[in-house]
């Protein structure tokens, strides 16, 4: 998505937060609500004080959610399989994002079909192949414009042995050995995911970005990559 036109549908909630001002929005949504009351329905029975407040706050959730989360294609789009067993809860919040790349597939996706279609593959080579309960990563970021769900906010996963408990597994579908993922996936995971985990209160407001390699013996996630992610504002090196 680097070289694609701004105003596209996989850019529609960066559009609606460079569009849209909440106290606008709140205005409106407040006269939208008097009108019904007008008209007979009162579905709240507030007054226009109360009204306000309950606009507001419920815009706050809103606005998160729209404008600072990223995109994320939950798991029965991409067509999951069930759980296998019983899932562990996480402690929240967590401290640490953990940075992988799938490697194999080998390839970028640059559709929600062929992105899809990784996703069913991998959670079929981590169940059946390797025995785990499910696809090990939290999430995954395609290079379609969205991050897909993997085991989610609240599941522990099989990411990064011996640390599962402490940090969410993100992974980019590709090998970055010899190249990076584009800009906008890196984005995605780097600014947006993180900061909706830290405002919603999953991850540390001092978390720490690590690469798979900083705490398990593997190459993951590429030598490119990993030299990439050395430079973000929250990379830490493991603490002796």
């Amino acid at each position: 998505l680097d070289s694609a036109p701004r105003l596209i549908s996989r850019r529609r909630r960066e559009n609606f937060k460079g569009l849209t001002l909440p106290p606008a929005l709140a205005r409106w949504v407040v006269k939208s609500v008097e009108l019904e009351q007008q008209l007979g329905g009162n579905p709240l029975g507030e007054t226009k004080k109360q009204l306000r407040a309950l606009v507001r706050n419920r815009l706050k959730a809103f606005f998160h959610t729209v404008t600072g989360c990223p995109p994320i294609i939950p798991r029965c789009m991409w067509g999951a399989e069930p759980y296998r067993g019983t899932p562990t809860r996480l402690t929240l919040p967590l401290s640490f994002m953990y940075i992988h790349h799938t490697h194999s597939p080998s390839e970028p996706c640059l559709t929600f079909q062929q992105c899809s279609a990784d996703m069913r593959s991998m959670q079929r080579f981590h169940q059946e192949d390797r025995g785990w309960d499910d696809i090990g990563y939290s999430f995954v970021a395609g290079s379609d414009g969205y991050i897909y769900e993997g085991r989610g906010w609240h599941w522990q996963g099989a990411h990064t042995l011996g640390h599962n408990s402490k940090g969410y597994g993100v992974s980019f579908i590709g090998d970055y050995t010899a190249r990076l993922p584009s800009q906008h996936a890196m984005r995605l995971v780097r600014d947006q995911l993180a900061a909706c985990a830290v405002g919603g209160g999953r991850l540390a407001s001092s978390f720490t970005v690590q690469g798979h390699r900083q705490v398990v013996s593997t190459s993951c996630p590429g030598d490119t990559f990993y030299e990439e992610i050395r430079g973000w504002e929250r990379f830490g090196e493991v603490k002796k």
